[in-house]
């Protein structure tokens, strides 16, 4: 019942990192039919073309020959299988140098469908893998149903394709008796002919089915719930609200350190209550006013109260005190254009003090 549940609370896409983690482990979506389809069309093709009418002769001269009586069979045991060995033999030169390569084309399909996967996550011990309960559970899976399905459908369009090839060449067949070895080994391979180009037609479309579905299989199964995902984001993003907390604690001790600059402060520049500039003029040094301290509401609020504890003057220039917020950082300059305006303040500062 839990895993029934948690199934269906999986209702949202894999994300990019539970893909790749799948990957690592050697799960992705594969399907045998491509490598089958491949062998299949590549075959029907070298029959239809030259390359095929080569080994339809040659198939056909082999046949011929033992159908005709050219060779002598040995009829006891030994003579039998002498002859079963033989006959392998040639069949294997034969189509050893064409099976080869479609193997490897096969291969190669495979990849292209799965992509590059290296792992031997696959090749360690589980205890699941020799379960009873889990083997009984994969026996009758809904994976285990639709290889079922697969297999009686191919099975099912290829007993199709022979009948109809075979009751097309029915009235060849019924005089094959009263023919030559020629025509019957032509009659043969013609319908091998037919009846390969009809199986690579069908497994070519039940590959392309097959690769769709077990994508589709696989991205199921990598859902996840939307607890999971959550889970995932902490662990690689991390908590969001100690995240918060951490950013929190950052801007305070950032607000301490500006606070702490306050009392250095030669002017405090305000909008009259809702933004305050703290800034600071060194006369004998080469620099511009710098901005020590600034902030809005509660802030602003605070740096006024430190200015008046420290007899810090503060003089109201609203079209300054907002261009300074918006401009300059705690710590910065002032730009070039805020210069005279704040000359015009300073110079009144520094000539008050200089009469105390």
């Amino acid at each position: 019942m839990a895993d029934e549940q948690d199934k269906s609370q999986q209702t949202e896409d894999a994300s990019p990192k539970r893909i790749e983690d799948a990957r690592k482990k050697g799960q992705v979506p594969t399907s045998k039919e491509p490598s089958t389809a491949i062998a299949f069309t590549v075959l029907s093709l070298m029959m239809i073309t030259g390359l095929g009418s080569w080994l339809g002769e040659t198939m056909k001269e082999m046949m011929e020959a033992y159908l005709s009586g050219k060779i002598r069979l040995d009829t006891t045991t030994e003579g039998v299988q002498a002859m079963l060995i033989t006959i392998a033999a040639e069949i294997g030169k034969i189509l050893l140098p064409f099976a080869v390569p479609i193997m490897l084309l096969g291969v190669l399909v495979t990849f292209m469908v799965t992509g590059p996967v290296f792992t031997f996550e696959t090749m360690k011990p589980k205890l699941e893998k020799i379960s009873p309960m889990k083997g009984f559970k994969r026996l009758f899976s809904t994976k285990a149903l639709a290889e079922f399905i697969k297999s009686v459908l191919k099975l099912t369009l290829i007993s199709v394709a022979c009948s109809i090839v075979v009751s097309g060449l029915m009235p060849q067949l019924l005089q094959s008796a009263l023919t030559a070895p020629q025509e019957i080994a032509s009659l043969a391979v013609d319908g091998s002919v037919k009846i390969a180009t009809l199986a690579a037609i069908i497994f070519v479309l039940i590959a392309l089915a097959d690769v769709l579905y077990q994508r589709w299989e696989h991205a199921k199964s990598l859902r996840m719930s939307k607890k999971e995902q959550r889970d995932e984001y902490k662990e690689s993003e991390g908590d969001p609200q100690l995240k918060g907390k951490i950013r929190q604690m950052q801007m305070q001790q950032a607000q301490n350190r500006m606070m702490a600059d306050v009392p250095k402060a030669d002017v405090v520049i305000t909008n009259p209550t809702h933004i305050s500039i703290a800034m600071a003029y060194d006369p004998m040094g080469t620099g511009a006013p710098r901005v020590l301290a600034k902030g809005k509401g509660h802030i602003a609020a605070k740096i006024r109260e430190i200015a008046r504890e420290h007899h810090i003057p503060m003089r109201e220039n609203k079209p300054l005190a907002r261009s300074l917020f918006k401009q300059v950082k705690v710590g910065d300059e002032i730009p070039e254009e805020l210069f005279e305006a704040v000359a015009i303040i300073l110079a009144e500062i520094f000539r008050l003090k200089q009469r105390r």
